[in-house]
């Protein structure tokens, strides 16, 4: 099979999204809701920002219920972030190498997803069939088959079934594409390998699968996770013997895992995919969030970069944030999954009240009558460590308490004797530093909305803020100086 480079896509993308003017285009049968500097931003853009919404953040409710959408805000967050790109364009991040490489992982990433779903999710059919026949085999050999024990066993049934046939087609075509590759192995290095010994100065390469290289290095950082992830089970063998056999079996399967991966990658970039609209459209998106990465990154974050005075200021001021032994008062929810938290939190972040929220998908939930202070050394470390982040009327993000997970609203500080500034220095490295980020940010977007010319279109707005119960909007215009 002829070799085939991700850099031979570069052309066919940069042409594509050369004109970033073009990146952000209307339909002719929606209705413009904003204009930033000629771009448009349109009805269905919005729309498809609301999906999104709540697809993963199914408690928010458009009507104005818990964490309500409110659809002016949404427009101005989708202006703050066409102006990241335009700025990002503006200063040539498109085309600095760690931005080029993200981009790249991105569409290989993609085009690998895009084939696992062709040629084996796609081909995945179970018939009901397929799940009685399953059922009279394993859990009912004899007598008369009872629908109400098949109903209940069925989904389960179809988990099974669907996880085989799921192995069964990635094992066939991965063995067809060996099949028909050229890979190379250096046997001898691979017999002679020391996983302790440091190769980082020679790199040899390990591999190659149709000419493209496998470096030493990468099969060296995925065994050694894999040793620190088995290193209980291996340290019980006595038999150095069985530890030795053991290791060769784990150095097999790591390279067999790095070909396969880079058999699977050159087959779905071979594809192209690039050609087709829908999956141009998902890398322009992909693009569009990297830039707006990059251009937080390299433009914002320097501007954030706490000084030591700043901190010894925020230390001194914030002290009892930085006491050891101290008491608390707080809110909590509890969740039995972390899936539920995560989406209780999001829920939060969107607006939601907390105790109101709580009342609604928290696991257990006892309001408080009375204040009641707690000793922060009643806690686990995780949340030691997370109280000391919070300030009073914060809220946690989602943690981790055995069994369960929590979202702690933190709702007064008290006691306790300050810990000493080097102790605290890491922490106060971050509370300052995004504090300063997120004034930075705001400040640059200012300067950028003053700069541009911004229109929103208040009838198309007001329309769709109707539709969405989420009241009515004012027209807002911003007329460029330049």
């Amino acid at each position: 099979m002829r070799k085939l480079s991700v850099f031979a896509f570069i052309p066919l993308l940069w042409f594509v999204a050369a004109d970033n003017k073009a990146l952000y285009c209307a339909s002719e049968h929606t209705a413009v809701l904003a204009e930033v500097k000629g771009e448009i931003i349109d009805e269905r853009g919005l729309q498809d920002r609301i999906d999104t919404i709540h697809k993963f953040k199914p408690l928010i409710k458009p009507d104005g219920g818990v964490g309500g959408i409110n659809i002016l805000d949404l427009l101005e967050q989708m202006i703050n972030e066409r102006l990241m790109i335009q700025e990002a364009y503006r200063v040539e991040l498109d085309k600095d190498p760690d931005f080029e490489k993200r981009l790249q992982s991105s569409i290989r990433n993609q085009s690998v997803t895009r084939l696992r779903k062709e040629e084996v999710l796609d081909k995945i059919n179970i018939s009901e069939e397929d799940l009685l026949g399953y059922f009279k085999k394993h859990y009912k050999k004899d007598g008369p088959v009872s629908d109400e024990e098949f109903q209940k066993k069925k989904r389960r049934i179809r988990k099974k079934l669907k996880r085989e046939r799921e192995k069964e087609l990635s094992d066939n075509f991965v063995a067809m594409l060996r099949k028909e590759s050229d890979i190379w192995i250096d046997r001898e290095l691979l017999n002679s390998l020391d996983t302790e010994k440091d190769y980082t100065a020679k790199n040899p390469i390990i591999a190659r699968v149709n000419g493209e290289p496998i470096p030493l290095n990468d099969m060296l950082h995925d065994m050694r996770q894999a040793f620190q992830k088995r290193g209980r089970m291996y340290s019980r063998l006595k038999d150095n013997s069985e530890q030795e056999r053991l290791r060769e079996e784990l150095k097999q399967q790591t390279l067999d895992a790095l070909i396969t991966y880079k058999l699977i990658e050159q087959e779905a970039l071979r594809r192209n995919y690039l050609r087709d609209p829908a999956f141009m459209e998902i890398i322009r998106k992909r693009k569009e969030r990297l830039l707006i990465d990059q251009f937080k990154e390299k433009i914002v974050y320097p501007l954030a970069i706490p000084t030591k005075k700043e901190l010894t200021k925020y230390y001194e001021e914030h002290i009892d944030n930085f006491r050891k032994g101290y008491q608390v008062w707080f809110s909590e929810m509890t969740f039995r999954a972390r899936e539920d938290a995560e989406k209780a939190l999001k829920e939060l972040k969107q607006g939601a009240n907390f105790e109101y929220l709580a009342t609604h998908v928290s696991e257990r939930w006892t309001p408080k009558q009375a204040r009641v202070w707690v000793n922060t050394d009643r806690f686990p470390l995780g949340i030691r460590k997370e109280l000391n982040r919070l300030e009073v009327g914060q809220t946690s993000d989602v943690l981790a308490d055995g069994r369960q997970y929590k979202i702690i609203k933190l709702k007064g500080k008290r006691g306790g004797a300050p810990e000493e500034f080097s102790r605290v220095a890491r922490s106060l490295k971050k509370i300052v530093a995004q504090q300063k980020f997120n004034t930075a940010l705001s400040d640059y977007l200012a300067k950028l909305r003053k700069e541009s010319n911004i229109k929103i279109d208040k009838k198309a707005l007001n329309r769709i803020e109707e539709k969405y119960k989420a009241g009515p909007a004012e027209e807002t215009e911003t007329t460029s100086t330049e």
